[in-house]
């Protein structure tokens, strides 16, 4: 197979490895004092690409998988937190200029705020109790119900809704109080400047991405006016999960891509050149040392291959199981190669590795939770299984639905 990227992903990825740069600078201050960088996201929409997920009708850039996944490969590798956290914004672009089933007018709408405007939007979907081993918790409790104007009142909570408090809107999904079919939901992008209805809880002091500063979202009777109602999704798990694999998780694990492959590259230029005392030759020539850089620089490799695989898929293919099945395989396969780099690489680097201002002990914290993002990594390889005997992962026993 010819793994050469178009001219567009081509592009792409010269963008986003000047960028890049642009966001490293800000990467560490960010990380520490739990802060969105509003200099990392200008940069961004100064350089377009804010209509990246768009298609060119609605004066969008028209980046497919591929190419996105060579974008996000390289932006991870300046900042992981605000990379992963612009990619929910290409979600929700791409999402609301795709779907068939959402109103025209209001797709064009979406783009005039993106283009013209410069509206950043969050995309958030978990819930307090939803579970990345579970994508049946992804269905929504947030209810949304009509109003007068045509428009929705939302009631609910949503729980690590990264980059919100530095998007305009947010892209989001609830259940309709007029449907009673369960698995059905309705899209919208909700303004999230109504400080009288919407509370953010400042909860976000973990282990990894801090900067993204991924909040509790509380929502009460808060106002979605008419030309931001998208339309509905039926069948909300098989439609969101499966055949939207690409564009709904497939995007951010290309910026766990990236992550790893910064780390990849920290570990060869740093034990490659430091030197121990007594000592006329780079560390690196340990063979426990060779080995160990040798081992994780391998398997990040065929991660990133498998993951370009599946973007071609995804583009070439359409949506469908096996292009799901392609991202599963990918994502468990560098989810893997992300805890050899954690064991093996970690344990090479040694304490100067833990030093904070080196900056490889913020990409440990950052990739910490790769493998637990939904698919989770367990969830990745159950439906890959299945996948792979040709059975259906619909069918699979599991725990008792309440």
């Amino acid at each position: 197979m010819d793994f050469r990227l178009d001219e567009q992903s081509q592009q792409m990825a010269e963008v986003g490895k000047r960028l890049a740069g642009e966001l490293a600078r800000s990467s560490a201050a960010a990380d520490e004092q739990r802060a969105i960088p509003a200099e990392s996201f200008a940069a961004l929409r100064s350089a377009g690409l804010y209509g990246a997920g768009l298609s060119t009708d609605l004066g969008g850039l028209g980046v497919r998988s591929t190419a996105w996944l060579a974008t996000v490969e390289q932006l991870a590798q300046g900042d992981a937190s605000t990379a992963l956290g612009f990619n929910m914004h290409y979600v929700a672009t791409r999402i609301a200029a795709e779907l068939p089933s959402f109103d025209p007018e209001v797709k064009k709408h979406v783009a005039s705020l993106v283009i013209n405007d410069g509206a950043l939007i969050s995309a958030p979907l978990s819930e307090p109790s939803s579970s990345s081993l579970l994508p049946g918790s992804f269905l929504p409790t947030v209810t949304a119900a009509r109003t007068a104007d045509g428009g929705l009142r939302v009631n609910g909570t949503k729980m690590y809704a990264s980059i919100w408090e530095a998007s305009d809107y947010a892209f989001m999904f609830a259940r309709p109080d007029w449907s009673d079919d369960p698995t059905s939901v309705i899209a919208f992008l909700l303004p999230v400047a109504q400080p009288e209805h919407i509370v953010v809880d400042d909860v976000w002091d973990t282990l990894g991405m801090r900067a993204t500063r991924s909040n509790r979202v509380s929502i009460t009777d808060a106002h979605v006016p008419a030309d931001l109602v998208l339309g509905p999704i039926d069948d909300f798990v098989t439609n969101w999960i499966v055949a939207q694999a690409a564009v709904s998780w497939g995007g951010y694990t290309g910026c766990y891509l990236g992550l790893a492959e910064a780390m990849v590259t920290w570990l060869a230029e740093n034990l490659g050149t430091r030197m121990a005392k007594g000592y006329a030759q780079p560390m690196g020539y340990h063979p426990t040392i060779s080995s160990a850089v040798g081992r994780v620089a391998t398997q990040v490799e065929a991660a990133r291959l498998m993951m370009y695989q599946a973007a071609w898929k995804a583009d070439t293919a359409g949506s469908g199981l096996g292009t799901c099945h392609a991202y599963l395989q990918a994502k468990l396969m560098l989810a893997d190669a992300i805890g050899r780099v954690i064991e093996l690489g970690t344990t090479a680097g040694g304490l100067n590795a833990l030093m904070r201002p080196k900056g490889y002990e913020r990409m440990l914290r950052d990739v910490t939770t790769a493998a637990i993002m939904p698919p989770n990594a367990y969830a990745c390889a159950e439906m890959a299984g299945l996948m792979t005997m040709g059975l259906d992962p619909g069918q699979a026993p599991s725990l008792a639905t309440a």
